[in-house]
């Protein structure tokens, strides 16, 4: 009875502590499953300013908002002429000053100058709200790129910059560019041709080229992105 107690004591320990060694393996590679990838370790950088311009919605919304101004200004000449014609043709009458006739004419034309200049403020107002909305979702939507594209390539940061060869014959693009908060960084960090081409692979539109590029933001190409850049995208070949 003895013996058999003890084989299976004998039994059981090298059970239990292959249980115990079984059990701390799973334990191991759970936590090695559960673990995280680790934080964003890259940085980037990108003209946002390039990306507004080059920005499909926004292209298109400022183009809507031009010809919008374009009509109500011809409107608004148009009125303006036909208050000074009436005016011209006040003074053609040559009505004796002080006379009630005389003076309702004049208050005439005040109130229609008076109205004219109301609402071509108001005008004004309405555009400068909806060219301000237009700007806001640009910039929402270039955000929303911009995360999605870092998300992917554990980009931990973007950061603006301006991309523009300063005069040195000319002092304001001297201190533009002395005021930039980003003095230096490797090509390979930029970022900004890959986001234009993501933001029309985005709405299915085809690439502007290099040359339709250049013409979009009225001068050189926008940061190209380098060979050895951390955050290369898949299927999108750097423009050199």
């Amino acid at each position: 009875m003895q013996e058999s107690i003890t084989v299976k004591q004998t039994i059981l320990i090298p059970l239990f502590a292959a249980g115990l060694a079984f059990g701390f393996l799973l334990n191991q590679a759970s936590a090695q499953q559960a673990a995280p990838a680790g934080p964003p370790s890259f940085f980037a950088v990108v003209d946002v300013a390039q990306l507004i311009k080059t920005h499909p919605d926004f292209i298109q919304k400022q183009e809507a908002l031009k010809q919008k101004m374009v009509n109500e200004e011809a409107k608004f000449k148009a009125r303006q002429e036909a208050i000074v014609n009436k005016e011209k043709a006040v003074q053609q009458m040559q009505l004796r000053a002080g006379t009630a006739e005389h003076q309702n004419a004049v208050d005439e034309i005040a109130g229609l100058y008076a109205d004219f200049e109301k609402d071509a403020r108001a005008m004004q107002r309405r555009f400068a709200l909806e060219n301000s909305q237009i700007m806001f979702d640009t910039f929402q939507d270039i955000k929303k790129t911009l995360g999605a594209f870092a998300k992917t390539r554990r980009i931990g940061q973007i950061t603006d910059y301006r991309f523009f060869d300063p005069n040195p014959l000319d002092p304001q693009s001297v201190a533009e560019d002395m005021d930039q908060k980003l003095v230096w960084f490797d090509e390979s960090l930029d970022i900004t041709t890959f986001i234009i081409y993501q933001m029309y692979d985005d709405r299915k539109l085809q690439r502007p080229n290099a040359e339709e590029l250049v013409k979009m933001i009225g001068g050189k190409m926008p940061g190209i992105q380098g060979k050895n850049s951390t955050a290369t995208a898949p299927n999108q070949t750097p423009v050199r």
